[in-house]
């Protein structure tokens, strides 16, 4: 009995027109002419994806301990669970599902499930979940960091070599961390990169630390920058940005100077950047006060009340819609502004380190800035990888989605009903980069 093939043309089209995105990726994964075509940049680059990228988010519904000594788990019962938003799912599911039941450990007995269901999310990045592992408090040794990489689609549990080091990876501990596949087509590479930036416990200097996934260890500890001379004493954000073969980092100097941390994911080399333009804007301008100083007008404490209404926590650093340049974005005098940097060297490559000025692009719609504006003290937890997409919770425990592009927001509080309570982390997919990553290993 003879079969009948259908003109690749046909099969592409077909393929373009699939609206569902799991069900485009089992079509490609069950067949290699179909992957072939799916595969393709010019078929990633003409099919429609879904409009945001956040496709839901990992939580357990209790709050970290803080207690030294004690787990950051103790107390707490509930499971780390994924909970999907409206849209696209390659998880399969629809409703909130706890970790332990995508993946099998090893052993796969009740204990290293149970292990599962207490792990903190850390990092995740294009399908691949970072988790903190911890014992109980009877076993607990604060020098030794614990971590396990989930695959949740492939089913999945890693557990990394220990880490025992000198840097601050405590649960109060302001402390940088990701997760980054390899790059398709990169057959010798490992298959993903665990990165650490953590501060020293005896030294004025942050660390960089640095797993590879089939090594029997981590790397030597690099360091990163000495903080005094900096005059730098916190992260902005522990999720890095990706751009560029490069891990980035947003710090802020005392003197309000952004500073970025650059780490190069495959040689473990460290740069830091600082932004002469733009620089971030103070909590009380010079302005205000010198108003105050000479009497009259607003209060002290009406400043501080509008202030803490501002949108001072939207920095946030992101890349360029193309993923080929960092941005920043930055609220400054009343405005919402996206920054883009323009350091190219003579062969068209980034330029990392030293001082730069980076170009002012454009200011958010002030439609959406006002109604951000109108809500309670908002603050942005969470920007998608393109700056284009932005989480925002207010005092009154509501939770927005704020487009940027299209100056629209939309309150999602009915998805995330664990916040405040619980520990959420974001989980967003750029899908041709998942396509890419995915089909090429299969």
């Amino acid at each position: 009995m003879s079969t009948t093939t259908l003109p690749e043309k046909v099969e592409r089209e077909i393929l373009l027109r699939l609206d569902d995105v799991p069900t485009l990726f089992r079509c490609a994964a069950a067949c290699k002419r179909w992957r072939r075509l799916v595969a393709a940049p010019s078929f990633l680059q003409q099919r429609r994806w879904p409009r945001s990228l956040l496709v839901g988010y990992f939580t357990r519904r209790c709050r970290v301990s803080m207690f030294p000594g004690t787990s950051p788990t103790a107390g707490c019962n509930s499971q780390l669970t994924f909970v999907p938003l409206p849209g696209p799912s390659l998880l399969g599911c629809t409703s909130r599902r706890p970790l332990s039941s995508f993946v099998v450990p090893a052993d796969g007995d009740d204990a290293a499930a149970a292990v599962v269901d207490r792990s903190v999310p850390l990092a995740t990045r294009d399908g691949l979940l970072l988790v903190r592992l911890y014992p109980s408090d009877d076993d607990l040794e604060p020098d030794v960091v614990r971590l396990a990489v989930c695959n949740p689609l492939a089913g999945t549990w890693e557990v990394l070599p220990e880490l025992d080091c000198d840097s601050r990876f405590g649960p109060s501990d302001g402390y940088g961390r990701d997760i980054i596949p390899s790059i398709a087509g990169d057959d010798d590479g490992p298959a993903y990169r665990v990165l650490l930036i953590g501060a020293d416990k005896h030294k004025s200097q942050y660390n960089l630390h640095a797993f590879a996934a089939g090594d029997a260890s981590w790397s030597a500890p690099v360091m990163c920058f000495d903080m005094m001379d900096r005059q730098i004493w916190s992260m902005e954000k522990s999720k890095a940005v990706v751009c560029g073969g490069h891990a980035h980092w947003l710090f802020v100097s005392r003197s309000h100077h952004f500073h970025i941390l650059n780490v190069d994911i495959n040689t473990g080399h460290v740069s830091l950047t600082r932004l002469l333009l733009p620089t971030q804007e103070e909590f009380l301008p010079k302005d205000l006060v010198d108003s105050l100083k000479r009497g009259g007008g607003a209060t002290l404490r009406e400043i501080i009340k509008r202030r803490l209404s501002d949108l001072a926590c939207f920095d946030r650093l992101a890349t360029t819609s193309d993923g080929t340049h960092l941005s920043l974005l930055v609220y400054r005098g009343g405005h919402l502004e996206v920054w883009t940097e323009q350091q190219i060297d003579g062969d068209g490559h980034r330029k990392l380190g030293g001082e730069a000025k980076w170009l002012y692009t454009r200011e958010i719609d002030h439609k959406l800035t006002e109604l951000l504006q109108q809500l309670d003290r908002p603050s942005c937890f969470w920007l998608g990888k393109k700056g284009d997409t932005a989480l925002v919770r207010s005092e009154e425990e509501r939770i927005y989605i704020a487009y940027l592009d299209t100056a629209a927001l939309q309150d999602v509080t009915q998805h995330f009903h664990d916040l405040p309570r619980g520990m959420i982390l974001p989980m967003e997919i750029d899908w041709p980069t998942f396509f890419m990553l995915r089909l090429g290993s299969l």
